[in-house]
């Protein structure tokens, strides 16, 4: 019993706040990256004012990492845009929805087990950055727009 609970608890900081295997790689080949990391409770400590409306974007959510990159310093190119997102797919992402938001190309994907979202990758970018916002958890799809405009205020 004890050799079990101690697995578990060994375990559960994996389980529990794992990232996508494609956004850890793209960071690691981007160590220069403008990165943030958002945990449930940091993004809980933002909302200062008890807007009910940042508290509801927010509540599904228990992880997030933001990675934004210089395409011309990283040397990131259209191939490696379309091999980061076969990457995304061979990891079981779907195409959620294409948009444009703020003159910035967005694509969504999503991830389900069980017909339950358990993580939403952005994948944004204009002529000049490339954006990741993955997200460990789930957010309403209605709210994703607000969402990719709080994060890209970040610098």
């Amino acid at each position: 019993m004890m050799k079990t609970l101690t697995l578990l608890l060994l375990a559960l900081p994996v389980i529990c706040f794992s990232q996508s295997k494609t956004t850890k790689a793209f960071h690691d080949d981007h160590e220069d990256a403008f990165v943030l990391f958002f945990y449930s409770n940091t993004l809980k400590m933002l909302n200062q004012d008890d807007n009910p409306e940042f508290e509801e974007l927010i509540k599904d959510i228990d992880k997030m990492k933001f990675i934004r990159v210089d395409k011309a310093a990283e040397n990131v190119d259209k191939d490696d845009y379309k091999e980061l997102v076969a990457s995304y797919y061979d990891e079981d992402f779907e195409d959620l929805m294409t948009m444009r938001h703020e003159g910035m190309n967005v694509n969504a994907y999503i991830q389900e087990e069980d017909g339950v979202t358990t993580g939403i990758v952005l994948l944004m970018q204009d002529n000049e950055s490339l954006s990741i916002l993955d997200i460990k958890g789930s957010v309403a799809i209605s709210k994703l727009a607000t969402l990719i405009s709080k994060v890209q205020n970040f610098n």
